[in-house]
């Protein structure tokens, strides 16, 4: 059974992209009044919904950055007075929060805080603007999906044993993407269309352990603008 967890995941994705097709489909039909359209319609609000998306989902570090980035450029056209050479003025900060962030990301990879273990026979792994890494503990994996748009992770299955059948992956990389860890044992085959990306297969194919055709592996899906590689430990 797929995690409730990741269902709200691609449930929060499916409402905010409904809020933004919303928002531009009442523009479009000019409900939208022009001085709030002027405002809420510049690439800065990119950033700035992007941060609002990962800070609903706890991806604080990615979420202070974009807000504060978006912010800061759309800071002239809501100030009056304010004009981008003093906006500029301003990039030490980013330095400072550049460290901030660090700060926060080292916190976060504290033993037992980052790391999503999942004994799942299924698997359902969306990173929307951010990441994680998943450890997959399962004794009859069976394959599932790995989404990345934007973001992307690790996902780790040195741990895990593969069903009698095999297992697929389907995976959808949209500028971005994912690393896949595997057993050396396994027989992994990839399926990925690429189109201005790549996903690649990285193990060391000179290993004295040899594959295992009754663990069999398919990786099928789609990489755009994107990517991700095998590899194993």
């Amino acid at each position: 059974m797929v995690d409730a967890a990741k269902h709200n995941k691609r449930g929060l994705l499916g409402a905010f992209l409904i809020i933004i097709g919303a928002v531009l489909l009442l523009d479009n039909f000019g409900y939208i009044p022009y001085q709030i359209g002027d405002v809420i319609f510049r690439w800065p609000m990119i950033l700035i919904a992007i941060g609002v998306y990962n800070l609903i989902r706890k991806q604080y570090s990615t979420a202070i950055v974009t807000l504060a980035v978006g912010g800061v450029f759309m800071a002239p056209h809501l100030i009056e007075g304010i004009s981008f050479r003093d906006v500029f003025n301003f990039w030490p900060a980013f330095l400072i929060l550049a460290g901030v962030t660090f700060y926060i990301k080292r916190k976060e990879l504290t033993p037992g805080k980052m790391i999503n273990a999942n004994a799942d026979e299924y698997i359902d792994e969306v990173d929307i603007f951010g990441g994680g890494v998943t450890q997959v503990e399962s004794t009859n994996f069976k394959g599932g999906k790995i989404t990345a748009i934007f973001g992307g992770g690790e996902v780790y299955m040195d741990r895990c044993q593969l069903s009698p059948e095999g297992a697929v992956l389907d995976i959808a990389m949209v500028f971005g993407g994912s690393k896949i860890i595997v057993p050396r044992d396994w027989n992994v085959k990839t399926e990925v269309v690429s189109i201005f990306g790549g996903f690649a297969d990285k193990r060391n194919f000179f290993s004295e352990t040899p594959n295992d055709p009754s663990k069999t592996l398919i990786i099928k899906g789609a990489a755009i603008f994107g990517g991700g590689e095998i590899r194993s430990i």
